[in-house]
Protein backbone atom coordinates (compact mmCIF):
# COMPACT_ATOMS: atom_id res chain seq x y z
CA UNK A 1 0.00 0.00 0.00
CA UNK A 2 2.54 2.13 1.15
CA UNK A 3 4.63 1.57 -1.99
CA UNK A 4 1.93 1.69 -4.68
CA UNK A 5 1.49 5.21 -2.57
CA UNK A 6 5.51 6.06 -3.40
CA UNK A 7 5.19 4.81 -6.59
CA UNK A 8 2.24 6.94 -8.06
CA UNK A 9 3.84 10.03 -5.89
CA UNK A 10 7.10 9.61 -7.99
CA UNK A 11 5.36 9.41 -11.16
CA UNK A 12 3.73 12.44 -10.56
CA UNK A 13 6.99 14.12 -8.83
CA UNK A 14 5.30 15.01 -5.72
CA UNK A 15 8.51 14.90 -4.13
CA UNK A 16 6.88 15.76 -0.79
CA UNK A 17 4.71 13.24 -0.63
CA UNK A 18 7.85 10.85 -1.37
CA UNK A 19 9.58 12.52 1.68
CA UNK A 20 7.10 11.84 3.56
CA UNK A 21 5.93 7.94 2.73
CA UNK A 22 9.74 7.56 3.09
CA UNK A 23 9.80 8.82 6.38
CA UNK A 24 6.74 6.84 7.54
CA UNK A 25 8.45 3.67 5.90
CA UNK A 26 11.53 3.83 7.88
CA UNK A 27 9.69 5.16 11.32
CA UNK A 28 8.04 1.86 10.92
CA UNK A 29 11.05 -0.23 10.04
CA UNK A 30 13.16 1.65 13.32
CA UNK A 31 10.08 1.40 15.76
CA UNK A 32 9.33 -2.65 14.77
CA UNK A 33 13.27 -3.38 15.20
CA UNK A 34 13.11 -1.87 18.56
CA UNK A 35 10.08 -3.64 19.94
CA UNK A 36 11.64 -6.90 18.83
CA UNK A 37 14.86 -5.59 20.41
CA UNK A 38 13.15 -4.51 23.91
CA UNK A 39 11.45 -8.14 23.82
CA UNK A 40 14.29 -10.16 23.10
CA UNK A 41 16.23 -8.01 26.22
CA UNK A 42 13.08 -9.21 28.05
CA UNK A 43 13.29 -12.65 27.16
CA UNK A 44 17.30 -12.48 27.97
CA UNK A 45 16.32 -11.17 31.42
CA UNK A 46 13.35 -13.83 32.15
CA UNK A 47 15.86 -16.80 31.07
CA UNK A 48 19.22 -14.90 33.32
CA UNK A 49 17.15 -14.70 36.42
CA UNK A 50 16.02 -18.76 35.69
CA UNK A 51 19.73 -19.08 35.55
CA UNK A 52 20.54 -17.08 38.41
CA UNK A 53 17.91 -18.67 40.48
CA UNK A 54 19.09 -22.60 39.47
CA UNK A 55 22.61 -21.00 39.96
CA UNK A 56 21.70 -20.63 43.48
CA UNK A 57 19.87 -23.63 44.41
CA UNK A 58 23.15 -25.93 42.68
CA UNK A 59 25.34 -23.61 45.50
CA UNK A 60 22.73 -24.51 48.39
CA UNK A 61 22.94 -27.63 47.40
CA UNK A 62 26.45 -27.57 47.58
CA UNK A 63 26.95 -26.06 50.64
CA UNK A 64 24.48 -28.24 52.48
CA UNK A 65 26.00 -31.32 51.13
CA UNK A 66 29.57 -30.05 51.88
CA UNK A 67 28.75 -29.20 55.48
CA UNK A 68 27.30 -32.68 55.69
CA UNK A 69 30.18 -34.51 54.91
CA UNK A 70 32.34 -31.85 57.01
CA UNK A 71 30.30 -32.75 59.91
CA UNK A 72 31.14 -36.57 59.19
CA UNK A 73 34.25 -35.85 58.87
CA UNK A 74 34.84 -33.98 61.89
CA UNK A 75 33.13 -37.29 63.78
CA UNK A 76 36.01 -39.59 62.58
CA UNK A 77 38.65 -37.07 63.17
CA UNK A 78 37.89 -37.51 67.10
CA UNK A 79 38.38 -41.47 66.71
CA UNK A 80 41.48 -40.97 64.34
CA UNK A 81 42.87 -38.79 67.05
CA UNK A 82 41.82 -41.26 70.00
CA UNK A 83 43.45 -43.81 68.32
CA UNK A 84 47.01 -41.70 68.12
CA UNK A 85 46.25 -40.54 71.42
CA UNK A 86 45.74 -44.25 72.79
CA UNK A 87 48.94 -45.83 70.91
CA UNK A 88 51.06 -42.94 72.08
CA UNK A 89 50.15 -43.92 75.51
CA UNK A 90 49.89 -47.21 74.87
CA UNK A 91 47.52 -47.45 77.17
CA UNK A 92 43.42 -48.56 76.35
CA UNK A 93 41.10 -48.55 78.96
CA UNK A 94 38.14 -50.84 79.04
CA UNK A 95 35.97 -47.92 78.58
CA UNK A 96 37.69 -46.64 75.48
CA UNK A 97 37.82 -50.31 73.62
CA UNK A 98 34.49 -49.40 71.98
CA UNK A 99 35.87 -46.33 70.58
CA UNK A 100 39.23 -47.25 69.78
CA UNK A 101 37.71 -49.97 67.58
CA UNK A 102 35.75 -47.23 65.82
CA UNK A 103 38.55 -45.21 65.42
CA UNK A 104 40.23 -48.15 63.34
CA UNK A 105 37.31 -48.40 61.47
CA UNK A 106 37.31 -45.02 60.48
CA UNK A 107 40.73 -44.60 59.41
CA UNK A 108 41.29 -43.59 55.85
CA UNK A 109 37.44 -42.20 56.01
CA UNK A 110 37.33 -38.79 54.18
CA UNK A 111 34.68 -36.99 52.20
CA UNK A 112 35.19 -34.49 49.38
CA UNK A 113 34.04 -30.91 48.56
CA UNK A 114 30.92 -30.87 46.81
CA UNK A 115 30.76 -28.24 44.29
CA UNK A 116 27.38 -28.87 41.75
CA UNK A 117 28.31 -27.06 38.73
CA UNK A 118 25.65 -28.13 36.65
CA UNK A 119 23.82 -25.07 35.49
CA UNK A 120 26.60 -23.19 35.08
CA UNK A 121 27.99 -25.97 32.78
CA UNK A 122 25.00 -25.69 30.64
CA UNK A 123 25.11 -22.07 30.15
CA UNK A 124 28.75 -22.19 29.45
CA UNK A 125 28.15 -25.30 26.96
CA UNK A 126 25.10 -23.31 25.32
CA UNK A 127 26.85 -19.85 25.10
CA UNK A 128 24.99 -18.09 27.42
CA UNK A 129 27.18 -16.96 30.18
CA UNK A 130 27.43 -13.68 28.81
CA UNK A 131 23.84 -13.49 29.83
CA UNK A 132 24.73 -12.66 33.41
CA UNK A 133 24.69 -9.00 33.08
CA UNK A 134 26.64 -8.22 36.35
CA UNK A 135 30.74 -8.61 35.99
CA UNK A 136 30.80 -9.02 39.60
CA UNK A 137 29.35 -12.09 39.64
CA UNK A 138 30.57 -13.81 37.02
CA UNK A 139 33.72 -13.53 38.58
CA UNK A 140 32.08 -15.35 41.43
CA UNK A 141 31.06 -18.33 39.30
CA UNK A 142 34.35 -18.20 37.58
CA UNK A 143 35.81 -18.40 40.87
CA UNK A 144 34.33 -21.20 41.87
CA UNK A 145 35.22 -23.39 39.20
CA UNK A 146 38.44 -22.80 39.60
CA UNK A 147 38.38 -24.18 43.37
CA UNK A 148 36.59 -26.86 42.04
CA UNK A 149 39.00 -27.84 39.62
CA UNK A 150 42.15 -27.36 42.05
CA UNK A 151 40.12 -29.00 45.11
CA UNK A 152 39.90 -32.43 42.28
CA UNK A 153 42.98 -32.34 41.57
CA UNK A 154 44.66 -32.16 44.95
CA UNK A 155 41.73 -34.47 46.36
CA UNK A 156 42.89 -37.28 43.98
CA UNK A 157 46.24 -36.78 45.01
CA UNK A 158 45.24 -37.32 48.83
CA UNK A 159 43.12 -39.79 48.63
CA UNK A 160 45.67 -41.87 46.79
CA UNK A 161 48.02 -41.08 49.77
CA UNK A 162 45.31 -42.34 52.20
CA UNK A 163 44.40 -45.31 50.25
CA UNK A 164 47.72 -46.67 49.83
CA UNK A 165 48.24 -45.95 53.61
CA UNK A 166 45.05 -47.29 55.27
CA UNK A 167 45.40 -50.49 53.00
CA UNK A 168 48.51 -51.28 55.10
CA UNK A 169 46.97 -50.61 58.68
CA UNK A 170 44.20 -52.98 57.87
CA UNK A 171 46.03 -55.58 57.60
CA UNK A 172 47.34 -55.25 61.29
CA UNK A 173 43.40 -55.80 62.34
CA UNK A 174 41.13 -58.57 61.49
CA UNK A 175 37.55 -57.28 60.73
CA UNK A 176 34.62 -59.83 62.25
CA UNK A 177 31.31 -60.35 60.88
CA UNK A 178 28.72 -61.69 62.62
CA UNK A 179 25.98 -60.32 60.92
CA UNK A 180 24.79 -57.40 58.50
CA UNK A 181 25.31 -54.16 60.41
CA UNK A 182 24.73 -50.64 59.21
CA UNK A 183 27.96 -49.04 57.76
CA UNK A 184 26.38 -45.55 59.42
CA UNK A 185 26.77 -47.23 63.09
CA UNK A 186 29.68 -47.13 65.64
CA UNK A 187 31.95 -50.27 65.52
CA UNK A 188 32.72 -52.32 68.68
CA UNK A 189 35.84 -53.68 70.46
CA UNK A 190 33.77 -57.31 69.41
CA UNK A 191 33.61 -56.59 65.91
CA UNK A 192 37.21 -57.19 66.10
CA UNK A 193 40.47 -59.00 66.53
CA UNK A 194 42.91 -56.99 67.32
CA UNK A 195 46.04 -57.19 69.59
CA UNK A 196 46.53 -53.73 71.30
CA UNK A 197 49.88 -54.99 72.60
CA UNK A 198 51.33 -55.62 68.97
CA UNK A 199 49.99 -52.44 67.78
CA UNK A 200 51.76 -50.67 70.79
CA UNK A 201 55.07 -52.11 69.81
CA UNK A 202 54.32 -51.46 65.96
CA UNK A 203 56.26 -48.32 65.15
CA UNK A 204 55.25 -48.52 61.13
CA UNK A 205 51.54 -48.86 62.31
CA UNK A 206 51.51 -46.24 64.04
CA UNK A 207 53.49 -43.91 61.70
CA UNK A 208 51.04 -44.66 59.57
CA UNK A 209 47.94 -43.56 61.62
CA UNK A 210 49.37 -40.66 62.42
CA UNK A 211 49.94 -39.48 58.67
CA UNK A 212 46.75 -40.90 57.62
CA UNK A 213 45.20 -38.66 60.73
CA UNK A 214 47.21 -35.80 59.24
CA UNK A 215 46.19 -36.29 55.31
CA UNK A 216 42.65 -36.29 56.38
CA UNK A 217 43.23 -33.46 58.79
CA UNK A 218 44.26 -31.56 54.74
CA UNK A 219 40.96 -33.08 53.38
CA UNK A 220 39.21 -31.26 55.77
CA UNK A 221 40.60 -27.84 54.96
CA UNK A 222 39.52 -28.66 51.36
CA UNK A 223 35.87 -28.74 52.90
CA UNK A 224 36.39 -25.50 54.91
CA UNK A 225 37.64 -23.70 51.61
CA UNK A 226 34.88 -24.59 49.51
CA UNK A 227 32.35 -23.61 52.50
CA UNK A 228 34.67 -20.21 52.34
CA UNK A 229 33.79 -19.58 48.87
CA UNK A 230 30.41 -21.12 48.46
CA UNK A 231 28.80 -18.91 51.25
CA UNK A 232 30.04 -15.65 49.71
CA UNK A 233 28.71 -16.73 46.30
CA UNK A 234 25.10 -17.48 48.01
CA UNK A 235 24.79 -14.52 49.23
CA UNK A 236 26.41 -12.38 46.15
CA UNK A 237 23.46 -14.32 44.57
CA UNK A 238 20.90 -13.71 46.99
CA UNK A 239 21.52 -9.77 46.87
CA UNK A 240 21.22 -10.18 43.02
CA UNK A 241 18.46 -11.90 43.08
CA UNK A 242 16.62 -9.69 45.23
CA UNK A 243 17.79 -6.53 43.39
CA UNK A 244 16.82 -7.72 39.79
CA UNK A 245 13.64 -6.52 37.99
Amino acid sequence: MILRRIAAALRRQDWVTVAIEFVIVVAGIFVGLQVQEWATERDERKLERVYLERILADIQLSIETTENIREFVMGYAKGQELVVDTLRRCELPDLQKDAFADGISDLGKVGPSVFVLSTMEEMLSAGHFSLIRNPGIRDVLNGLKRDALYQAEIRTALFNHIESMSALTAKRTIRIYRDYKDPFAPVLWEDFAIDFDALCADREFQALVSHIRALSDNMRSLNDRALAKLRPARAALEAELSGAP
